[in-house]
C-alpha cells in the first residue's frame, strides 16, 4: 500500500481506520522491533564504552598519581630517617654509592633505583626524574629527555603552576600509556644539601622553588582491552540473538495474519518481549552503578596513604626487632674484644631507632586517649634516689656530678604510676646529662599536703649544660621541637620526648615548666598529684644522732648542701669543709679546743683538687689523736675492689654517689656502733612521719589457710605468716580451698585471685553462698592486680580486706590483726634485723662494706626486706627462681608465637608475681606490660616485649647466678 492509498484510507469510516491502522501495525511491527531493538543495542553499547574508556582513564590517572605520590613519600621518609641519621654518623651520602664502600645513595638516586625495580614487576613502567638544573652526573640524561615534547612542555607547566598535575595518553613502546608528571619542589629538608653541595648548578634555591620534575609512564591497564573485548563480544551475541527473534517473529507473523485472535496473541507476547528488553536495561543500568560507585572508592586516596604508612611502619618495626633479637644472640657467642665493640654499637644504635618508634607509639597512645595511669604503692624517695644510681654512672663518665636530694620527702609512701613517674625523670635526667659537658646535674624534690587524700609531689632537674634561648622555652614541650637544628644534629633525638613528658604530667593532673639562661643550665620543674597512704616509711639511723658532731669534706657546694640537710634532718651537728686543706685545719683547730666535743665523723668525698679524699683519709689515719675518728668515704667512680682498698687504708664505709638515704643511714649505724647490732631502735623527731605498726606476733593457735598457685609466692607468704606466728595450710587453687575449709577450722583465709580452676573471686562467692559454719570466715585478697577499680571487685565479690602483690609484710600484719580484732601496736621506725651470724662477729676489724650502685634489675635490699633479713630462705627463694623461670619464659616465648592469648596472659602474670616478690622490678614491669596488652587485645607490641623481657631476664639471671655461687653451697 502507498502514501495515496494509505490517506484514502484514513479518510474512511472509523471502524475502517481502526482496522486500517492495526492491520499497519501488524504489518510494520516486525521492522518497528527491529529497528528499536538496534537502535537500543547500538546506543546502549556507545554509551557502555565511553563510560568505560572514562573510568579506565580517570583510574589510570589516579593510578599514576599515587605511584608518584607514594614515591615521594618514600624519599621523604628516607632523607628523614635515613640520610638525616647517616649524617650524623658520618656515613658517605652519593649517587655513586656502589662504587663507595660504605655508602648509602641520595634520596633522588635510591627514587630512581625504586623506580626501576619497580618496573620489573609492572611491565613498561618507567620513572624519570628530571631538570634544567641537573647535577653533572646527570646532565647527559637530562638533556636527551628534554628532547621530547612532553618533557619541555611538561616543564614548562609544572614551573607556572607547580600544584596542577601535567598528563596525557599516547603511545609509547606500542603500548597505549599515561605521562603523568608533577613538580618536584623544594622542602626545607633538602635545600641545605641542594644549596651547599660543591658540584651544584643552583645556589639559590628557596623552599617552594620547583627544582624538577617527576613523571611516570605507566602502560593502560590490560582490563581497558579485556572489558571492550567482552564488551564487543557480548553484542555480537545480542545482534545473533537478534535476528533469531526476528526470523522466529517473521514466521510467526506469517502465521497469524488471518486470524485476528492470532494477531492479539502475537501483540501480548510481543509486549513480553519489550519488558524482557526493559527489565535487561535495568540491570545493565544497575551495572553501569556499580561501576561508579567502585570507581568512587578507588578515589579515596586518604585511605591508600593511611594503609601504605601502616605498612611502611610494620615493616621498620619487624626487621628491626629481628636486629635487635640477632644482635643479642651473636654477643653471646666467642667474639674478638673489636667485633664485640662492634656488635655493641649495632645494638645501641638499633635501640635507638626502637626508641624512637616506641616514643611515636607512646605519643600516639596518649593522643588517643589510650594510656592508663596505674595507682600502687610507691616509696617516692626509694624510687628517685635508685633511678638516679642507675643513671649515675652516665654522668660520673663525663665528669659530672649527679647529686639527689630527698630529704624533704621525708620517706612519704604515695599511691600513683611509678613506672611513668621513672619514665619523666629518666628523661629530664638524661637530657641534663646529655647536654652538660661539665659541672653537676641536681635532681630536687619535695612533698606537700593539698587535702586528706592528695599530695604534691614536685621535683626539678638542673644542669650547668649549654642553656636554652629564651625565644624557644615556650615551644620546648611542643612534639618535634629542639632547641635548634644543630641541637639534633650533635646530640640526636626525636624532639618527642618532653612533649611525652607533659602529657603524662597532665594526665597525672601535674605541669612542667622550664627556666634557662643561655652558657649557665636549666632547670626543668614538674609536679604531680598523687593519693596519699595512711603511713610514711621512716628510713632512719637507729642511733640517736644528736649527740654527734660530723665533718662533710667536700669541693662541691650543692653536694655539701645536700648531706648538711639531711644529717641536720635527722638531729646531726654537722659542720662543713670544701677542701682537704680546710679540713685538716678545722680538725687541728678542734683538737686545740678541750672544752669542745670533738668530731665524730668525718664524710669524705674522693674526687678533690690538691688533695683527694684517699690521700687525706690517710692523712688523717697518721694522725694519733684522730684515732677515734670514723672515716666515711663518697665516690662517684666505684669500681670492685674499691672497698677492700678504702679499708685497708683506714676507711670504716664507702658509699657510691649519689647517696641513697637508707645507705648513709646504714653506714652512720655501723661506724657509730663499731659493726655491732644495735639492741634498741630509737625514733627521731621528725615532724608529720605517720607510724606503722611495729612487728606483733599473732596467737600461737591462730590458722591460716593460704591459697596460692605460684611456688615461689607459696614460700615467701608462708614463711612471712610462720614468723608471726601463725600455722600455715597452703592449697593451689579455689576448688582446693574449698574442700580444706571443709576438713578444718580456719581463722582467716589469704585468697589470691588470679589461679587456675577455680579463681579467688568464684571460690570467695562460693563460700559466701555456702551454707557451712565457715561462709562468714574472714577473707584478704592478694592480687598482683592494683588498677582502679581492683580493690572495689574484690569487696565485690564478697572479700573483706585486700592487699596488692608483692605483699608487704606491713600491710599484711596489719590486716590480719585488723581481721582477728586485736590492737594495732605503735609503730617504731622498722628497720632490717641483722642475722645472728652478723652479730657475734665482734672482735673482727671494722671493715668497709662496698656498696654497689642499684640498677633496679634486682632490688636485693628491698629483697631481704621483703624476706625478713631471712638468708636460708632468701637463698631458697633465689635457687627456686633460676631453676623454674627459664621454662616460664620458654613457655611465654612458644605462647607469644602462636598468639595464644589466653596462655600469654597467664604465665606473663605468674611471672609478674614471682618476679615482684624478688623485687625483679623491671622483669616485672615488662610483663605486666604484656598482661595488660594482651587483656586489652592489642598484640601489636608484645614481640618487642618479648625481646625486652628476655633481655631483662637475662641480666637478672646474672646476678642472681653470682648471689649463688657466692651464698649457696655447691
Amino acid at each position: 500500500m502507498n502514501l495515496g492509498e494509505m490517506r484514502d484510507n484514513l479518510q474512511g469510516n472509523p471502524t475502517t481506520l481502526r482496522f486500517k491502522i492495526g492491520e499497519f501495525i501488524i504489518r510494520f511491527s516486525l521492522q518497528i522491533s527491529v529497528l528499536l531493538m538496534v537502535t537500543g543495542i547500538v546506543s546502549a553499547y556507545l554509551f557502555i564504552a565511553s563510560t568505560t574508556k572514562s573510568l579506565t582513564n580517570h583510574t589510570s590517572q589516579l593510578n599514576a598519581q599515587r605511584y608518584l605520590e607514594a614515591l615521594s613519600a618514600f624519599r621523604t621518609l628516607y632523607t628523614n630517617e635515613v640520610v638525616n641519621i647517616a649524617i650524623k654518623q658520618n656515613i658517605t651520602i652519593s649517587h655513586d654509592y656502589k662504587n663507595i664502600k660504605n655508602a648509602i645513595p641520595l634520596p633522588a638516586t635510591l627514587s630512581m633505583a625504586l623506580g626501576k625495580e619497580i618496573g620489573k614487576f609492572q611491565s613498561g613502567a618507567q620513572t624519570f626524574l628530571y631538570s634544567r638544573y641537573p647535577f653533572p652526573w646527570r646532565e647527559q640524561e637530562n638533556k636527551t629527555i628534554f628532547n621530547q615534547d612532553f618533557s619541555q612542555q611538561a616543564w614548562d607547566s609544572l614551573t607556572k603552576n607547580p600544584e596542577q598535575a601535567f598528563f596525557r595518553f599516547e603511545e609509547v613502546d606500542g603500548q597505549m600509556s599515561i605521562r603523568y608528571a608533577i613538580a618536584d619542589v623544594m622542602r626545607e629538608g633538602c635545600i641545605d644539601c641542594h644549596n651547599n653541595h660543591a658540584q651544584t648548578p643552583k645556589n639559590d634555591w628557596q623552599i617552594g622553588d620547583v627544582r624538577g620534575v617527576m613523571e611516570v609512564i605507566l602502560p593502560l591497564d590490560k582490563a581497558q582491552f579485556t572489558a571492550q573485548s567482552s564488551l564487543q563480544a557480548t553484542f555480537i551475541v545480542l545482534f545473533a540473538m537478534m535476528a533469531l527473534i526476528t526470523l522466529v517473529l517473521f514466521i510467526f507473523f506469517s502465521r497469524i495474519k488471518k486470524d485476528a485472535k492470532k494477531l492479539a496473541d502475537s501483540n501480548i507476547e510481543m509486549m513480553n518481549k519489550q519488558e524482557q528488553v526493559n527489565f535487561a536495561n535495568e540491570e545493565m543500568s544497575l551495572a553501569i552503578e556499580q561501576l561508579e560507585h567502585k570507581a568512587k572508592e578507588l578515589v579515596s586516596s586518604n585511605q591508600v596513604k593511611a594503609d601504605f604508612m601502616a605498612t611502611m611502619s610494620h615493616e621498620i618495626r619487624t626487621p628491626l626487632n629481628g636486629v635487635i633479637g640477632m644482635l643479642s644472640l651473636l654477643k653471646q657467642s666467642e667474639l674478638t674484644h673489636e667485633q664485640n665493640h662492634h656488635a655493641h654499637l649495632a645494638t645501641v644504635s638499633a635501640s635507638s631507632l626502637l626508641n624512637i618508634i616506641n616514643d611515636i607509639l607512646d605519643f600516639s597512645k596518649i593522643e588517643a586517649d589510650k594510656l592508663v595511669i596505674e595507682s600502687v604503692e610507691i616509696p617516692l624517695a626509694e624510687l628517685v634516689t635508685n633511678l638516679s644510681a642507675t643513671m649515675a654512672h652516665i654522668a660520673h663518665q663525663k665528669g659530672l656530678e649527679l647529686i639527689v636530694d630527698v630529704s624533704q620527702l621525708k620517706h612519704v609512701v604515695t599511691r600513683g604510676d611509678p613506672h611513668r613517674i621513672r619514665q619523666i625523670l629518666s628523661n629530664l635526667i638524661n637530657n641534663a646529662i646529655k647536654f652538660t659537658a661539665q659541672g653537676e646535674v641536681v635532681i630536687s624534690t619535695n612533698i606537700a599536703m593539698i587535702d586528706e587524700k592528695n599530695l604534691q609531689f614536685s621535683c626539678s632537674v638542673s644542669d650547668t649544660g649549654i642553656g636554652i634561648a629564651q625565644h624557644k622555652l615556650d615551644s620546648m614541650f611542643e612534639r618535634f621541637t629542639q632547641e635548634d637544628s644543630s641541637t639534633t644534629r650533635q646530640y640526636g633525638g626525636t624532639g618527642l620526648g618532653l612533649a611525652i613528658v607533659k602529657k603524662l604530667c597532665q594526665l597525672m593532673k601535674g605541669d612542667i615548666t622550664v627556666t634557662s639562661t643561655p652558657g649557665q643550665g636549666s632547670t626543668f620543674s614538674f609536679t604531680l598529684l598523687l593519693e596519699a597512704c595512711d603511713y610514711i616509711k621512716a628510713e632512719l639511723p637507729q642511733v640517736d644522732l644528736s649527740a654527734y658532731r660530723i665533718l662533710i669534706v667536700d669541693d662541691n657546694k650543692t653536694n655539701r648542701e645536700v648531706l648538711d640537710g639531711q644529717l641536720k634532718l635527722w638531729g646531726a651537728k654537722v659542720s662543713q669543709a670544701d677542701s682537704a686543706k680546710a679540713a685538716l685545719s678545722c680538725l687541728a683547730a678542734d683538737l686545740s679546743n678541750d672544752g669542745h666535743k670533738s668530731f665524730d665523723i668525718a664524710i669524705l668525698d674522693m674526687q678533690m683538687p690538691d688533695m683527694n679524699g684517699a690521700q687525706l683519709g690517710q692523712q688523717i689515719r697518721a694522725d694519733k689523736q684522730l684515732a677515734q675518728l670514723k672515716l666515711i668515704m663518697l665516690t662517684s667512680l666505684a669500681r670492685p675492689g674499691d672497698g677492700q682498698y678504702f679499708a685497708n687504708i683506714g676507711f670504716n664505709f664507702s658509699l657510691p654517689k649519689p647517696v641513697i638515704t637508707a645507705d648513709l643511714a646504714k653506714a652512720l649505724v655501723q661506724v657509730l656502733n663499731d659493726d655491732k647490732a644495735t639492741s634498741q631502735q630509737l625514733t627521731l623527731p621528725i615532724k608529720n612521719i605517720s607510724k606503722p605498726i611495729t612487728m606483733k606476733p599473732l596467737p600461737k593457735s591462730t590458722r591460716i589457710l593460704l591459697v596460692e598457685d605460684n611456688a615461689i609466692n607459696q614460700v615467701v607468704a608462708k614463711t612471712l605468716l610462720t614468723n608471726l606466728g601463725a600455722q600455715v595450710e597452703i592449697a593451689n587453687n579455689g576448688e582446693k580451698a574449698l574442700l580444706c575449709l571443709e576438713k578444718g577450722y580456719f581463722d582467716v583465709v589469704l585468697m589470691d585471685c588470679q589461679m587456675p580452676v577455680m579463681d579467688g573471686y568464684t571460690a570467695t562467692k562460693t563460700i559466701r553462698k555456702s551454707q557451712h559454719d565457715y561462709k562468714d570466715i574472714y577473707i584478704i585478697a592478694m592480687t598482683a592486680n592494683a588498677m582502679s577499680g581492683d580493690r572495689e571487685k574484690c569487696l565485690a565479690a564478697g572479700m573483706n580486706d585486700y592487699l596488692t602483690k608483692p605483699v608487704d609484710i606491713i600491710a599484711l600484719e596489719k590486716s590480719l590483726l585488723k581481721a582477728l580484732n586485736m590492737p594495732l601496736a605503735q609503730l617504731e621506725a622498722v628497720i632490717p634485723r641483722r642475722t645472728e651470724q652478723n652479730i657475734t662477729n665482734k672482735n673482727k676489724a671494722i671493715k668497709a662494706v662496698d656498696e654497689s650502685i642499684s640498677n633496679n634489675v634486682w632490688g636485693k635490699a628491698g629483697f631481704y626486706k621483703r624476706v625478713g633479713e631471712n638468708q636460708p630462705l632468701a637463698e631458697r627463694i633465689v635457687a627456686m627462681y633460676c631453676q623454674d623461670m627459664p621454662d616460664e619464659i620458654d613457655k611465654l616465648s612458644q605462647a607469644i608465637s602462636a598468639r595464644e592469648i589466653k596462655s600469654i596472659a597467664a604465665i606473663a602474670h605468674k611471672i609478674k608475681g614471682s618476679s615482684a616478690n624478688l623485687e625483679a622490678t623491671k622483669l616485672a614491669q615488662c610483663a605486666l606490660e604484656i598482661e595488660l596488652d594482651v587483656k586489652e587485645n592489642n598484640c601489636g607490641d608484645i614481640d618487642v616485649l618479648s625481646i625486652k623481657l628476655k633481655d631483662n631476664f637475662t641480666e637478672l639471671l646474672t646476678e642472681l647466678e653470682e648471689f649463688i655461687a657466692v651464698n649457696v653451697p655447691n
